[in-house]
């Protein structure tokens, strides 16, 4: 039996990008607890929404739903999401050394993994998570292990949540919470390194596209 095409507005209706619309609709109540002071419902909201990151990658491949919507819909969450957070912990802290440590990170979040998706998807690769035998080890052994992917950018953002939710517990609270904070610290710290060797090997990608092109380009004119 001929199965029908599909069409855009059946994979709008995959399963992982409904997945992916849940998380938009979580992330956006947490936004608005963060900013009306409602700080449960922003982390509760939060954490749900990082935590359903990891369903909508399985549901992809378990169900044959790999979409190019899907990934970019993933990516712009996650970007936006953190940044949103990463802006309100800069207003919080009330720290201008803070406040500067918390937008250098979103630049680093955003320029690595928009010119990582770039220069793979400019070389041939069919995600920006494909990895090749020239690929740095750091993130072959990132990329490559779904487990490891899914600790440090957990680890990651628990830091950065646990960071806004110790504003508004009380002292007898803070007792537990600062080092469960401090020792998701060194993952944050592993995971922006990630990042800046992402940023970097992704920058000589291009370049390297760059001055082949050149080079084909000045020996034809020499032919």
């Amino acid at each position: 039996m001929k199965m029908a095409r599909l069409t855009h507005i059946d994979v709008f209706w995959f399963v992982p990008n409904l997945i992916g619309y849940s998380r938009v609709a979580l992330s956006a109540l947490a936004i608005y607890g963060m900013y009306y002071e409602y700080p449960l419902v922003a982390f509760v909201s939060y954490a749900l929404s990082e935590l359903l990151d990891a369903a909508d990658g399985y549901y992809a491949r378990k169900l044959g739903q790999c979409s190019k919507f899907g990934e970019v819909l993933d990516m712009v969450t996650d970007r936006c999401t953190t940044t949103v957070l990463l802006t309100y912990l800069a207003q919080a802290y009330k720290s201008q050394a803070l406040a500067l440590v918390f937008c250098l990170l979103i630049s680093l979040d955003i320029s690595s993994h928009y010119m990582q998706m770039y220069s793979q998807l400019i070389t041939g690769k069919t995600n920006h998570k494909q990895m090749d035998e020239k690929a740095h080890w750091v993130l072959k052994a990132y990329y490559t292990d779904r487990r490891v992917l899914f600790a440090f950018c957990f680890g990651n953002e628990a830091f950065f949540l646990l960071l806004y939710l110790n504003k508004f517990l009380p002292a007898y609270a803070l007792y537990l919470s600062i080092p469960i904070t401090l020792a998701a610290f060194p993952i944050s710290l592993i995971k922006n390194g990630i990042n800046f060797i992402q940023l970097y090997e992704s920058a000589c990608d291009l370049a390297r596209l760059d001055a082949a092109e050149l080079n084909k380009a000045r020996s034809a004119k020499k032919a």
